[in-house]
């Protein structure tokens, strides 16, 4: 048998794998990536786009930590939008068409040539531990690996099953192999699972669509990218589209004659789908009374003739996908090159993982992507990420990088799944983010790029472009809270031509910028500043000005729950001994056992008065404690 040693060992090669990979490698750790097909690395297989809303906010935050997706995205962008402009500068964030065969290119070219990992097309079959803890892995060509810490980033391989109507066969996604016998492993290690489901949509040939029926919709009209250190590039000449439209009666009368071999319906599959992300079939059972709904033709490439259909995923049997094809307008004669589908997969309940992505019961045992029960490629990449970092300072017996809620989405993302856990794919929104006025696009570097400094994943010439960045910005700040302006009949003018509150006393540019209507490039116009600003160090100025009363509220908000957070219950703790829990919260905290009494209050079923209860004892123990010393 083959035998070889690394520190840091990550399963699976979708882009949480890859993100894990490249930050534990980068670090300073020896690191494997063993891959099921080294060819689909970072592969597509839903939607061809990154980011949207609340997703775009995991792709900019994974750029600010050091990661590689944003860079990605950028490097296969074939159009992008802004979007939720209208909902304000919180939930506002950035959508790009990409390249699916560019963007995994990117990362395949970036891994086999990364110092200190090596990437090996072979599938783990057995998680290998000594006295508890991760020891290395068995693949299936008969090699043995040993490690001191595993990233499992599964994705939807683990003991997937595809449907297409009456038809199911084991595989991944896209027809892949699917992983069958690491399943099984984990369940010898005592790890629990779940099942659940996702669905896609049929490809269709471009050359057999009629876009003339459609409404085109085509890039901003401005240089954008994801990356904070990107090149801002301008997609208006592309030659590239994507295409609303709707669906048809005819559409709805075909769901309604086959709705009963959907799988959904016979049993066959009974796990639950993407809430937010619904199939066709899931749309006609749970609104049965609306006939049409929006779809989206989104080409997949330049380079080929493959478009998907947004919005219409399906499991459908192929005869009722193509006939229902047929039904949207323009696509009379159109033809399918690959049939829609559902994959029914295994998923590890997330509340068996720490805030650091480990295992609570396997030290060395770290988890990431779709197989914590998350969806998108987005919330895969931001996992993997941190993962990958703390199975790094795991090795390297370093202090680990937990994220709270007002740090970022990503650390949202990571408190739902460990406190909350879920039974459906999970899917970032910006509601479920309490402080998503502090967790906004334009302030993304200074909310995380510490963390990729510290890590070692942000180097010199990167860390001094945000110095000087943030310099800027701080007297920028100086300047507009200290320079007057006095009415007069030209601001008066530059008012009206603004559509903005007319300036009726004298005041700080700061305090006008607050004004109704009043925006960044009103008060240049009044008071050049000296200094060309970039667009994102004005987008970060304006805001942070204009909503500064919501925001220092905000701000109170989040040191009232970090006291909560600050105030650690002991691992031992008796929760049996606290008179006048309830039993449903006595259950739920026994289960999680709680660090803070933050993350109790975080617990679905566990209520403040609960939490006053515990923060009794807690006080009580403390003062015996002190006591006795």
């Amino acid at each position: 048998m083959f035998r070889d040693k690394y520190q840091v060992i990550v399963i699976g090669g979708g882009h949480a794998g890859c993100e894990a990979a490249l930050a534990s490698s980068r670090i300073g750790c020896r690191t494997l990536m063993l891959n099921l097909s080294v060819d689909n690395t970072a592969l597509m297989p839903c939607n061809p786009s990154i980011g949207g809303p609340a997703k775009g906010h995991l792709v900019r935050e994974v750029s600010a930590l050091g990661g590689e997706q944003a860079r990605a995205a950028d490097a296969s962008t074939l159009m992008v939008r802004w979007l939720n402009t209208s909902k304000g500068a919180a939930v506002r964030a950035l959508r790009a068409q990409c390249d699916p065969g560019k963007y995994g290119i990117y990362y395949r070219k970036l891994l086999t040539t990364q110092e200190n990992l090596d990437v090996n097309q072979d599938e783990a079959i057995e998680l290998l531990t000594d006295g508890g803890k991760i020891s290395g892995v068995l693949t299936r060509h008969g090699a043995e690996y040993e490690a001191q810490a595993v990233v499992l980033c599964g994705g939807v391989y683990l003991e997937g099953r595809v449907f297409v109507g009456e038809k199911s066969f084991k595989s991944g996604p896209m027809g892949q192999n699917n992983s069958e016998a690491l399943a099984k492993s984990l369940a010898k290690l005592g790890v629990q699972t779940g099942k659940m489901r996702t669905d896609t949509t049929p490809r269709l040939n471009i050359n057999t669509i009629d876009f003339s029926q459609m409404t085109p919709q085509l890039s901003e009209q401005e240089p954008l990218c994801f990356d904070l250190w990107g090149e801002r590039k301008l997609y208006t000449n592309t030659g590239y589209a994507c295409y609303f439209s709707r669906t048809t009666e005819a559409t709805y009368e075909i769901l309604s004659r086959n709705i009963q071999r959907s799988p959904l319906v016979t049993g066959d599959v009974k796990a639950n789908g993407p809430r937010y992300c619904p199939s066709i079939e899931d749309k006609f059972l749970r609104f049965p009374d609306h006939i049409t709904h929006p779809i989206v033709f989104e080409p997949v490439s330049l380079n080929t003739n493959e478009v998907y259909v947004q919005n219409f995923s399906t499991s459908l049997p192929y005869d009722v996908q193509v006939e229902m094809i047929k039904t949207l307008p323009g696509c009379e004669r159109a033809k399918i090159i690959k049939p829609g589908y559902g994959i029914e997969y295994t998923y590890l309940l997330p509340d068996q993982l720490k805030h650091n992505l480990e295992n609570k019961n396997i030290p060395g045992f770290f988890c990431a992507g779709q197989v914590n029960g998350t969806s998108g490629y987005e919330e895969a990449a931001a996992q993997g990420l941190l993962a990958g970092i703390n199975a790094a300072m795991f090795v390297l017996n370093k202090e680990p990088v937990i994220l709270g809620r007002d740090d970022g989405y990503l650390g949202v993302l990571i408190d739902d799944l460990t406190t909350k856990s879920t039974d459906e794919p999970y899917r970032m929104l910006t509601s479920r983010c309490e402080h998503r006025l502090l967790l906004r696009w334009d302030n993304v570097a200074h909310r995380l790029s510490r963390y990729g400094r510290d890590a070692g994943l942000i180097d010199n010439e990167k860390w001094e472009f945000l110095e000087n960045r943030f310099a800027n910005e701080d007297e920028e700040f100086s300047r507009l809270k200290t320079t007057k302006i006095t009415p007069s009949p030209e601001i008066e003018r530059l008012c009206a031509e603004h559509e903005a509150e007319i300036l009726s006393e004298t005041m700080s540019l700061a305090d006008f910028l607050q004004h109704k209507g009043v925006r960044y490039d009103l008060i240049s116009q009044i008071s050049p500043s000296t200094k060309i600003l970039t667009p994102e160090e004005i987008a970060h100025v304006e805001t942070e000005l204009r909503y500064k009363g919501y925001l220092e509220r905000e701000v109170r908000n989040v040191e009232k729950m970090r006291n909560l957070d600050n105030a650690k219950i002991p691992d031992n703790f008796d929760y049996d001994a606290v008179i006048g829990l309830r039993a449903e919260c006595l259950q739920k905290l026994k289960y999680f056992r709680p660090s803070s009494l933050g993350h109790a209050l975080r617990i679905s079923g566990v209520t403040p008065a609960d939490v006053q209860l515990i923060s009794v004892i807690l006080a009580r123990n403390e003062k015996i404690k002190n006591k006795h010393q």
